[in-house]
Formats: C-alpha cells, structure tokens, sequence
C-alpha cells in the first residue's frame, strides 16, 4: 500500500509549539513580566513583527495579544490592579505601531455621499484576496488529508468560538436603535431561542469528527484575527471601526464558506455534521447587510467613511492571513512528508 506523504505528519510546527504552550503554561501576568520588561522591548519586538509578519517576533506578540486577550474575556479589565495599566500600556503601544505599518489608502472624497461610498466598499470587499485565497483550491480539488481539514478546523474555530462576545461588546457603545440589529444577530448566533443550536455547539460535532482540536495546531495568524477584532470592538476609536469591521466580515464569510461546505459535502458527511457551514452560509450576508443598514446613518463625514473602509479592508487582510497560516502550515508539513519519503 502506497502511504499518502500528507497524512504521515500532523501539522504541528515544533517552533510554533514551543512558543504557543510557553505561553498557555503561564499566568498572563508572567508572560507579561517575560517579553516586556522593559517596555522598550515590546516596542522594539512590536516594530520587528509589523516589519516581518511570519518570524519570531510576529508570533511572540499575536500570541502575547491573545493571552491578554483570553484573560480580558475570562477576567475581565482588572480594575484597580496593575494588570489593567500594564496590559493598557502594552495594547496601546503595539496598536500604534501596527497602524503605522496598515495600508494607507484614502476613500476618494466623490465617494462622501454613503449612496456611492456603499456600492463602492461592497465591491471592494468582493475583490479582496480573502475571498480568492489559494488554500479554498484545495478544498475545490478535494485535496486535503482528513489530517488538514482538522488543522483548518482548528484554526477556523479560534475566532469561531468567540465571535458573539465581539458583537456583545461592540453593542455597549453603539446608538440604542442600532442594538436591535446586533441583537437580533446574537440571537442567531445562540440559535434562534434554541441553545443547542448555537453556533459554537454546532461546530464541535464536526471538530470532534476529524479529531478534535489541539492547542499546538494555533497560528499566530489566527490568534491575529481575534486580537484585530478586540482592538476594532472593544477598545476602537468610535463607531465607525466596529461597523467597517464587522460588517465586511460577515459580508464575506458566505463567499468563503459556501467551498468549504462543498467540500465537507463531497466527502460524504451528513447535514447534522455540517449544519454550523449550511446556517452561515444563509445567515451571514444578511448579518453583513444588516450590521451597515444599521450603522452607516450614524456616519456622517469622509473622515467618518475612512474608517470604516479602512477597519474592513484591516479585517478582511486579518481573516486573509488565517488562511495565509494554514495553507503555508499544510504545504511545509507536506514538504516535511515528502522530504521523509525520500530519505528513507
């Protein structure tokens, strides 16, 4: 029998590992005391992340992010502790420093009208690379070992998870009427009045069918993503970054999704398996619809316009690079298999 070189390694990077259960082993408190002391050092492992997205210093602070991030969730601010001063200290420096390295593109100011500015971002959110990504060829090829579907799961399921806090937060500070639509969101998300319907207990049917998820199997690419959601929705400057942000997301998703679920089709498994992919697909671009519906009358100025073209272009290239993580993880682990072959 011929082995299958994609099945004979899991894809865990051994770096990645070390550096990711270092991290979770430890109180948020000594990760902290570990990579910042002194603050001159985050900046500088800051500056050297935004620089080289994929190197040391890039998975040092999405996953220092993430922890604090997790902790937040848990936690809470820390009111009256240092943790709240040294962990605002840190989410601020390296916020500006990744600002300063986002693209700076400017909404055309012909575009000032929301009736011109809408039609225009739909567009551009159709083209982002997002949605054209080379790892959803794999899925249409159907060529990925049971192994790399469980990865991409893994992944996928990191900001999964937690999805529904972002628009819980977002909600605290936006105008009454527009809480009826986010609401009306989180009431899809836990199922309609359904509770076993929620989307994250839909999803882990299937994250069991392939294995379950594993702690190593986290990229930093991901982690990325649900630090870039924190800082849009919980900490943003304003209404109008949550709005950009959330709204592009949901809009995409569906373009996204829809080859997934063809692919989890193909391979024989049952509508209850893939129900969470079947509910997105339907839902999702209502949400993204609904999310500017209620939002964009609250925009009022090109400044305005600006960020929530920027904070949907920033999320799109966020969601971009998950999948930049995963389908870079499932080629170097193929090659890994293939170099094995060869040498035995």
């Amino acid at each position: 029998m011929t082995t299958n070189p994609k099945r004979m390694l899991k894809l865990n990077y051994s770096e990645r590992l070390s550096v990711k259960s270092d991290l979770a082993q430890t109180k948020s408190w000594e990760v902290l005391e570990q990579y910042v002391s002194p603050i001159e050092q985050v900046k500088n492992l800051a500056i050297e992340a935004f620089q080289n997205k994929g190197g040391s210093a890039w998975r040092k602070i999405q996953f220092l992010l993430f922890d604090m991030n997790l902790r937040l969730m848990r936690e809470g601010f820390g009111l009256g502790t240092p943790r709240l001063l040294r962990e605002w200290e840190l989410r601020n420096l390296i916020e500006q420093i990744e600002q300063q390295h986002l693209p700076q593109e400017k909404v055309p100011s012909e575009l000032a009208p929301v009736e011109l500015f809408m039609p225009w971002l739909k567009d551009r959110i159709s083209q982002h690379r997002v949605n054209h990504h080379p790892l959803f060829e794999l899925f249409d090829r159907d060529d990925l070992s049971d192994e790399e579907v469980r990865y991409f799961l893994a992944n996928y399921r990191v900001n999964m998870q937690r999805f529904h806090l972002h628009v819980a937060a977002f909600s605290l500070i936006v105008p009454f009427e527009m809480r009826e639509e986010l609401y009306h969101n989180l009431h899809d998300e836990f199922g309609q009045g359904d509770f076993s319907q929620a989307h994250p207990n839909l999803y882990e049917p299937l994250m069991d069918h392939f294995g379950g998820a594993q702690e190593e199997d986290i990229n930093p690419e991901s982690c990325h993503l649900l630090n870039t959601k924190i800082n849009l929705c919980w900490f943003g400057d304003g209404l109008a970054y949550g709005i950009g942000g959330m709204g592009a997301l949901e809009l995409a998703i569906p373009l996204q999704q829809r080859r997934f679920l063809a692919h989890l089709r193909r391979r024989g498994l049952s509508e209850d398996l893939v129900k969470f992919f079947v509910v997105h697909c339907e839902l999702d671009e209502d949400h993204g619809e609904g999310w500017f519906a209620a939002g964009m009358p609250y925009i009022k100025s090109l400044e305005d316009l600006q960020k929530v073209f920027s904070s949907a272009m920033r999320i799109l290239e966020a969601r971009a690079g998950v999948y930049d993580g995963i389908f870079n993880g499932i080629i170097e682990r193929r090659n890994q298999a293939n170099k094995y072959l060869f040498t035995v």
